[in-house]
């Protein structure tokens, strides 16, 4: 990939972080996910591990505020796999907390 072709990935995924947040704080949930999954395509696409666990993160995020408690834990536990893979301590600590409210709220602590 080239300079001009990174500098454009590199725009494209902040304006659709950006859509995202956007939608999050206007409680439209569903284009944010829609947002962080197109972000996710071109992350996956390109490799880039420590972004895509940051967009199954945001994913989790936005579905535990939608209470979709089963499908926040899905994309928790790959973002959990995926920062252990980048060895990202505090992102790690952070969905591992994100996990445990998670199964609290849905009553799944032991398991």
């Amino acid at each position: 990939m080239n300079e001009i072709d990174k500098e454009m990935t590199a725009k494209t995924l902040k304006h659709l972080n950006q859509l995202a947040m956007q939608a999050v704080r206007q409680k439209n949930y569903r284009q944010a996910l829609d947002s962080f999954t197109q972000s996710l395509v071109i992350e996956e696409k390109l490799g880039m591990k420590a972004q895509m666990a940051e967009s199954f993160f945001n994913m989790a995020t936005t579905y535990y505020m939608m209470e979709e408690y089963q499908e926040a834990l899905n994309k928790a536990n790959f973002a959990l796999t995926l920062f252990r893979q980048e060895n990202k301590a505090d992102d790690i600590a952070k969905t591992q907390e994100m996990i445990c409210e998670i199964k609290e709220k849905t009553g799944q602590e032991g398991r």
